[in-house]
């Protein structure tokens, strides 16, 4: 005699209990890169072009910045002008000051540290 599963009423409630939660996580992970792209988009603004321009730029010119081997001390730029690994890092750490003071709409804290970059980015310019 073969036998049949039956259904009972708490194995249903559990199977379709977690229908509705499995639903909402994947809704939500469909929607969650569209919240993202908005929420990265208005706080940037706070910052204005101008200073989202020349974040820019500061970041193209430290994007630059590549030691030519492992554990190297130094690092050169395609225009001749060398920084200490430390310098290159300590920058990536303002540029990355600068996006969160921008995402948290400081703009004013966000100029002063890439005020900073800009300051040691110049006085290693190639002359």
């Amino acid at each position: 005699m073969a036998s049949e599963r039956t259904w009972d009423s708490q194995q249903a409630r559990v199977l379709f209990g977690a229908l509705p939660a499995a639903i909402l996580v994947l809704v939500g992970s469909c929607l969650f890169p569209c919240a993202a792209l908005s929420a990265d988009s208005a706080p940037a603004s706070a910052c204005g072009a101008a200073l989202l321009r020349s974040l820019h730029d500061a970041q193209r010119q430290l994007d630059s910045l590549r030691p030519d081997k492992s554990g190297q001390t130094r690092v050169f730029a395609p225009d001749g002008s060398d920084f200490t690994t430390g310098q290159a890092k300590w920058m990536q750490a303002e540029l990355r000051a600068v996006d969160q003071s921008c995402a948290l709409g400081d703009a004013a804290a966000a100029a002063e540290h890439l005020s900073g970059v800009q300051n040691l980015l110049q006085s290693h310019a190639f002359k």
